[in-house]
This record gives structure tokens, sequence and C-alpha cells, in this order.
């Protein structure tokens, strides 16, 4: 009888987390569609967090990153003015369903920021936590923009 192979890490898996709330206020998944998908999880109180978008936002020059969901440990209305300042654009923008504290013991990952590269079947890729270098950034935006579909 022949091993199986182990199932590859799912994101909620990785995450503890399915539902987020968008920027209406809604409870909506945390995957939006079958689709890559690079999610940055990110704190408007870090730093690295902040230099990350602002590597984002040069290395995109303005296209839409429609594969980017980032999810704000205070909040998809805190994210946003986060985005806006570094000009990056069709990033969704999600927070958690309950409190940031409720979130943080949820997640499976310490610290911010955090990137997984799912791809489209929810399937985790790639976890880097911590700030990715420049040139590194530059294969992940190309997922993100969907030039790519694993970094």
């Amino acid at each position: 009888r022949a091993l199986s192979e182990p199932r590859a890490p799912q994101v909620q898996d990785q995450l503890g987390v399915t539902q987020v709330r968008d920027l209406r206020g809604r409870v909506v998944p945390l995957l939006a569609d079958k689709t890559p998908t690079i999610i940055m999880i990110n704190s408007r109180t870090c730093p690295w967090c902040k230099k990350s978008l602002r590597d984002i936002g040069q290395i995109a020059a303005g296209q839409p990153l429609p594969r980017l969901t980032v999810l704000t440990l205070e909040g998809a209305p805190f994210g946003k003015p986060m985005l806006e300042s570094e000009g990056i654009a069709g990033a969704r923008l999600v927070g958690p369903v309950g409190s940031a504290a409720d979130l943080k013991a949820s997640l499976r990952q310490v610290g911010t920021p955090v990137f997984i590269a799912v791809d489209d079947t929810g399937r985790v890729l790639a976890t880097v936590q911590g700030y990715l270098i420049y040139d590194e950034m530059k294969r992940w935006v190309a997922v993100m923009s969907g030039a790519a579909n694993s970094p």
C-alpha cells in the first residue's frame, strides 16, 4: 500500500483565519476568488510594513495590484491611507472580524510584516516573515500585478 503525499498547507491552516472584514465593514472570505494572491499582514505601527509598502509602490509604479490582499491588524480603514500614501492601487484591503488582539491570538504567524503567496486553490506556496529585500520584492510584486503566478 503506497503512502499518500502529505496535504499541502492551505492558507487557513497557516493563518488560522478564513474570514475578514472589508472596507465596508462586511464579513468576507480572506481569499476573494480563485486566483494566485499575495497576502500581506501589516500593522499601522510597524516601520518595516511601511518600508515594504514604499518598496511595493516604487516597484509597481502606479500599476494596479489586484492580486494583493492587505490584512491590516487594526482594520481595513487603517490600511487604506498606508497604501494611498505609497501610490498603491487596486489592492484589496481587509481587517480582522473581531479585535486586533483576537486576530493576533488566532494567527499562526508572529510579527509583521508577513507575506504569503497563495495559488489558485488556496495552497500556500511561500511565506516570508519580515522585510523582503527590494530585489526579492520585485518577484512578489509580479504576482500582485498578475504578471506571475508565484514569486
